[in-house]
């Protein structure tokens, strides 16, 4: 697909709280972080040195406890012990003994949406926020350029689209299932939500795609032409809409608003790197709309 990659943008990948420790922020300093998240829709802290708990902790204390939680059986005698929590996954390849990488799955663009088909009262576009945390960083991509994770303005790319297509997109709705690949039947959940959202906190209009496996409403019965539809919407999206990559630093904590943008993670070999990266992700329940 096209596109057009910067490294700098006016509003995704700001940098917040500098030489600030995310592990002793006022409560003020947590409600201006949260103003940043949903005005730039990406943002990131520098320099940081958290262990999985502790990331859980500063998530829990920000956003609220979710109940979204990954629970190991027990702890893997492969990875330190400072990497694993309860609700913190790992992406990566992180075990010395394997160089199989976590996470393949999303080097393809998407917006984030583990829990929000199967859980009710949550819409789409809910205020879902995920952290990534960079423990350790490759080297280089397949590219050979520096490890990046890419990012896209949803919000811009409605403003981009011409005015009698973004009437049309405003018409149509899509059903979104969990990640990863599910076979359609009664027992998957779907939630059906508009092309065009409206942002819970800023009122800002965007466009809201989950992933290629979203399905057009209409389409239901013929899921190529479903397949083919979204791929050439997000074709025209990124004709017009440029592209931001974050550059990873170990000890970034990079934190992305669902609701406004698309990501895709960035291919590396993991027989020649290492990766380690934290995941946490929550639905924010302490902001009033």
């Amino acid at each position: 697909m096209q596109q057009h990659t910067f490294k700098q943008h006016p509003r995704l990948g700001t940098e917040v709280l500098q030489g600030g420790n995310l592990r002793e922020l006022t409560n003020q300093q947590r409600q201006e972080f949260k103003q940043s998240l949903w005005e730039n829709g990406v943002i990131v802290v520098r320099n940081q040195n958290m262990t999985a708990s502790q990331l859980q902790e500063f998530t829990n204390h920000t956003f609220g406890e979710s109940g979204f939680k990954y629970l190991p059986k027990s702890l893997d005698p492969d990875i330190h012990p400072d990497l694993q929590s309860p609700g913190v996954s790992i992406l990566g390849n992180p075990k010395e003994s394997s160089p199989e990488i976590i996470g393949q799955f999303a080097w393809q663009w998407h917006h984030d949406k583990d829990h929000l088909p199967r859980t009710d009262g949550l819409d789409m576009n809910s205020l879902y926020v995920v952290m990534l945390y960079g423990v350790e960083i490759p080297v280089q991509g397949l590219d050979g350029k520096p490890h990046t994770t890419e990012f896209i303005d949803m919000v811009e790319a409605y403003q981009n689209l011409e005015p009698g297509y973004r009437r049309q997109l405003e018409q149509m709705s899509m059903y979104h299932l969990p990640p990863r690949t599910y076979k359609l039947g009664s027992d998957v959940p779907m939630k059906k939500h508009p092309i065009v959202s409206t942002h819970k906190v800023t009122g800002h209009k965007g466009l809201y795609l989950g992933s290629d496996t979203s399905i057009a409403v209409g389409m239901e019965d013929d899921l190529s032409l479903a397949k083919q539809f979204w791929q050439e919407l997000f074709q025209r999206i990124l004709e017009c809409t440029p592209v931001y990559a974050h550059v990873w630093q170990p000890g970034d904590l990079v934190v992305w608003d669902n609701s406004q943008v698309m990501h895709a993670g960035i291919p590396y070999d993991g027989s020649k790197y290492k990766r380690v990266a934290l995941r946490v992700a929550a639905v924010d329940k302490t902001q009033i709309v």
